[in-house]
């Protein structure tokens, strides 16, 4: 391990002095300029695209929970209604007048 941070210890130094020899040079300097604005540029557009896949992903999580919302409401009006049908045969075939179907009588106290 100390050799590692040895090596590191030099190659910053090597890059230290090159950054200092670049700057020097007006040449360099203005490629060192065009280079960090094109990487800027780069690092701008990541972001956007970034941010709109996150913007996509909250439209679809919201998408779903209004998709789940519904898919547990209608199971439980059809639950009611089944058991209001339920009922009203179990009321036939035993030969009894029907009644309102619960579903109904619960919607009307609603």
């Amino acid at each position: 391990m100390g050799w590692t941070r040895a090596l590191f210890f030099a190659g910053g130094m090597v890059a230290a002095g090159a950054l200092k020899l670049a700057s020097q040079s007006k040449t360099l300097r203005k490629a060192a300029v065009n280079a960090t604005a094109i990487a800027l540029d780069a690092n701008d557009a990541i972001q956007e695209a970034t941010q709109n896949l996150m913007d996509d992903a909250d439209d679809l999580r919201a998408e779903a929970e209004r998709q789940r919302k519904i898919d547990a409401a209608v199971a439980e009006r059809m639950a009611e209604i089944e058991e209001g049908v339920r009922e009203e045969v179990v009321a036939e075939v035993d030969g009894k007048p029907a009644k309102k179907p619960a579903a109904r009588q619960s919607r009307a106290k609603k």
